[in-house]
């Protein structure tokens, strides 16, 4: 009878081992910023560069190493970037066609874990 105890507690205990190991063996999710760039009439904008940055830091403190991100956006007007941490970043926009340039600008709030989606209307300067 004691034999059978053992076994079953032997057993319970590998299987709660193996059950914290696979719960923190789970990759936490990306902190996704989605920039969906368009035209005053509502069309995608493609190849517009968009930049994200924190340009107005707190006063007194170091700047954050890999920050700043560009890219250009898709054939559906998309830019997509991943960060680790949270952050508040600036969001500009800009493509020049011909003799006219586009800009825009806007603030993005990325949360960690989530993917946020921003639409920037870029018009004529």
């Amino acid at each position: 009878m004691k034999k059978n105890w053992n076994k079953l507690l032997r057993l319970f205990s590998v299987t709660i081992c193996f059950l914290f190991l696979i719960s923190s063996c789970s990759k936490e999710q990306d902190t996704v910023g989605i920039i969906k760039v368009v035209y005053s009439n509502g069309n995608p904008m493609i190849g517009a560069t968009v930049v994200l940055d924190q340009t107005n830091g707190a006063p007194g403190t170091d700047p954050i190493d890999n920050l700043r991100k560009q890219k250009n956006t898709d054939a559906s007007g998309r830019a997509e970037f991943t960060y680790t941490h949270e952050a508040i970043l600036d969001v500009s926009v800009s493509k020049t066609s011909g003799n006219d340039t586009y800009v825009g600008n806007n603030v993005i709030r990325l949360l960690r874990g989530k993917t946020t989606t921003l639409v920037v209307e870029a018009v004529i300067q």
